[in-house]
């Protein structure tokens, strides 16, 4: 991070059903906030509800011109939901979640 840098903060699912004792903390991140003087802020996506049609259509735009790119985790078939949607709430996947049926 560049000095007086921002970072936003938006999504926990993989923690809804962790015990808050058993979560990271964020003193190992002290140090870099404190000396580099960052601002971490974060948000919740219905505060924006208002402009959600415009950020779809930018980010649609930005995927046509290669400007967002995006990994894909697939897993094939329709019995293996189950298991994936449970991967993807304990984090263990990075990117798109898909099942291909």
């Amino acid at each position: 991070m560049k000095n007086f840098g921002r970072v936003s903060v938006c999504g926990s699912i993989s923690s809804y059903n962790t015990n808050p004792k058993n979560l990271p903390k964020v003193s190992m991140l002290q140090p870099a906030i404190v000396f580099k003087q960052l601002k971490i802020e974060g948000f919740i996506v219905s505060r924006w509800a208002d402009k959600w049609q415009s950020g779809i259509e930018r980010n649609l735009n930005f995927i046509k011109e290669g400007k967002l790119i995006y990994p894909e985790y697939i897993v094939q078939g329709f019995e293996s939901l189950p298991q994936a949607f449970i991967g993807m709430l304990n984090g263990e996947n990075i990117g798109k979640a898909l099942v291909k049926v």
